[in-house]
């Protein structure tokens, strides 16, 4: 498990975010601002959020509203 330091941050869109995705068979690593990201995908961030499941999923990596806090399952 990863040592946590510190509380969560708020998003400033600065954040590097990293994405590992099979092509393939071959794994291709993409790194990039989360600003570049969400442009990329092209999506209203608001109402996104605002239509997350409330309920914890029951399997792993499924984004979803805890409480009003964004989460991964």
């Amino acid at each position: 498990m990863p040592i946590i330091h510190g509380l969560p941050q708020a998003l400033t869109g600065n954040e590097l975010v990293t994405i590992y995705q099979e092509q393939n068979g071959q794994l291709a690593i993409c790194s990039m601002q989360l600003s570049q990201l969400i442009s990329l995908v092209n999506f209203d961030a608001n109402n996104w959020a605002a239509n997350l499941p409330t309920a914890k999923p029951m399997s792993a990596g499924i984004v979803w509203n805890n409480s009003g806090i964004i989460s991964i399952s």
